[in-house]
């Protein structure tokens, strides 16, 4: 009984610290959307992104979203979620948003392209693994823009509901008392991060719980065998497991190999992507689900998650099987 106690308080502080930094985020994304919308300073903010918004069909008051992703994603994911619950954008809307905001994705993590995988993996493997990622987020911008034009509807940019909505609501807005307004954006923020809140911390205790009853290591004991399959080398598996429980730990022992010999360049390169394909539900089921769960919902949250989560794995598999075959 007392263990389990521990571990539910282990789970409950490592909980805590995960989210709780998040939830600033959250909060602060949700509350700038918010004043912004009621200030109506939305539309002046659409300028910037609209091209790329255009391309994808998607509506102007998207953009305040795509430029929030350069700072953080999920205060721009909080910020759609906020513009979906004031009705300026619709479902389908929200999710394409979302998943065209990964464009910047790579860009910030170039320091760690640049300053961890390269140097631990060498040019050649570590440059080839970076442009994988790269290709990545470019299937899934591509996606979003097919998508958007296919199944949204054609806009007529000068008849826009979402551009009356925002003017008329801007036009409103600006006649109230600043302080009203603040007062007023902090009460429909409140309403919407308390929901938030409270499924993000029940879903990240649940997966951080699963962690420590060693269930991901149960799963890691079925991939070793299907690693041989395509050509894996035995004295790479530890680093294949190491590297599908945490990159970072793995990628020094992948670039080890290549040092001393044990493995060669491309037998690195398979490593990388038949382990990336199993390490991605993994970094996805513990940071990411939780995260658009609790600020999508469940239905629209599951979905986001399932879509990147399933064209980076079809990437990195197409990618894979090319490599095996020339």
């Amino acid at each position: 009984m007392t263990d389990y106690i521990n571990l539910l308080l282990k789970t409950g502080i490592e909980t805590i610290t995960f989210i709780i930094p998040l939830l600033i985020l959250i909060f602060v994304g949700l509350f700038l959307t918010e004043v912004l919308f009621q200030w109506g300073l939305l539309k002046r903010l659409e300028v910037i992104g609209k091209p790329l918004m255009r391309l994808a069909n998607l509506p102007p008051a998207c953009t305040i979203s795509f430029i929030s992703a350069i700072g953080s994603h999920l205060a721009a994911n909080a910020m759609l979620q906020q513009l979906r619950n004031d009705n300026v954008i619709k479902d389908k809307e929200v999710l394409f948003a979302s998943i065209l905001n990964t464009i910047f994705v790579p860009i910030k993590e170039i320091k760690f392209h640049l300053g961890v995988i390269i140097p631990t993996l060498g040019l050649y493997v570590g440059g080839f693994y970076v442009a994988v990622m790269w290709l990545g987020t470019i299937v899934l911008i591509g996606v979003v823009i097919l998508a958007g034009r296919l199944f949204l509807p054609k806009r007529n940019r000068d008849r826009d509901e979402c551009d009356k909505k925002m003017l008329t609501q801007g036009h409103e807005d600006i006649k109230k008392n600043k302080f009203k307004i603040l007062q007023s954006s902090l009460n429909e923020t409140l309403k919407t991060f308390k929901k938030i809140s409270i499924i993000f911390l029940i879903t990240t205790f649940i997966i951080f719980l699963l962690i420590n009853l060693g269930i991901f290591d149960m799963i890691m004991t079925f991939i070793e065998p299907s690693a041989s399959v395509v050509g894996i080398p035995a004295n790479a598996i530890p680093a294949l497991t190491a590297y599908i429980a945490s990159p970072l730990v793995g990628y020094p022992m992948i670039g080890a190999l290549i040092k001393n010999n044990e493995i060669s360049n491309d037998e690195a390169i398979i490593v990388l992507l038949f382990g990336g394909m199993f390490m991605l539900p993994i970094i996805y089921l513990k940071f990411y689900f939780p995260q658009w769960v609790s600020v999508f919902g469940l239905r629209l949250g599951m979905i986001r998650g399932m879509i990147s989560m399933s064209l980076l794995m079809l990437t990195r598999g197409i990618i894979l099987v090319l490599f095996l075959i020339f």
